[in-house]
């Protein structure tokens, strides 16, 4: 049985491989967005179940194009919410390696983070998809962003000095 993912085949955008996300981790976006959409997709086929009830199979042609034309533009969100995923995992991953990250995906964290950042001065706490008492274990989404094997923290002593920071700018 086709599924909603089937389609997507990305190539990688960053010529690193640390940052590609394993295929056990694209695999699990995949099944999320597939899991998220699965509500659509079961009513799009009630309707066209109701709709072909009483037509014969000369008038049940614009039943299947609508249905056919509905599930279509289902799986092109598929695609580009997995394609918007997968990058932001890639860039995410560089951004942790202490990597350069594209502009766009710069200005995107950086406002997310500040967000958050005003969220917890107001002493709110920051919406999440996962149901209260969920473990990150046992959550059907992959995590944001995985450790990278080559990935090193750096010790505070390796780190410049405020004083030569303040001189750079």
């Amino acid at each position: 049985m086709a599924t909603l993912t089937d389609t997507i085949d990305i190539q990688p955008t960053t010529p690193h491989p640390d940052f590609e996300p394993e295929e056990e981790w694209k695999t699990g976006l995949r099944q999320h967005i597939e899991d998220t959409l699965k509500p659509a997709v079961e009513k799009l086929k009630r309707e066209l179940n109701e709709k072909l009830k009483g037509l014969s199979p000369p008038d049940d042609t614009k039943a299947h194009i609508d249905y056919d034309s509905a599930m279509a533009g289902l799986r092109r969100a598929a695609n580009e919410q997995y394609r918007q995923l997968l990058e932001r995992e890639r860039q995410e991953r560089r951004w942790a390696a202490g990597e350069p990250v594209d502009e766009k995906w710069s200005e995107i964290l950086m406002k997310e983070q500040q967000a958050l950042l005003d969220m917890y001065k107001k002493g709110a706490t920051p919406k999440t998809n996962q149901p209260e008492g969920t473990r990150d274990e046992e959550r059907s989404q992959p995590p944001p962003c995985q450790p990278l094997p080559s990935a090193k923290v750096p010790d505070r002593a390796s780190l410049p000095s405020e004083s030569i920071a303040r001189d750079r700018t």
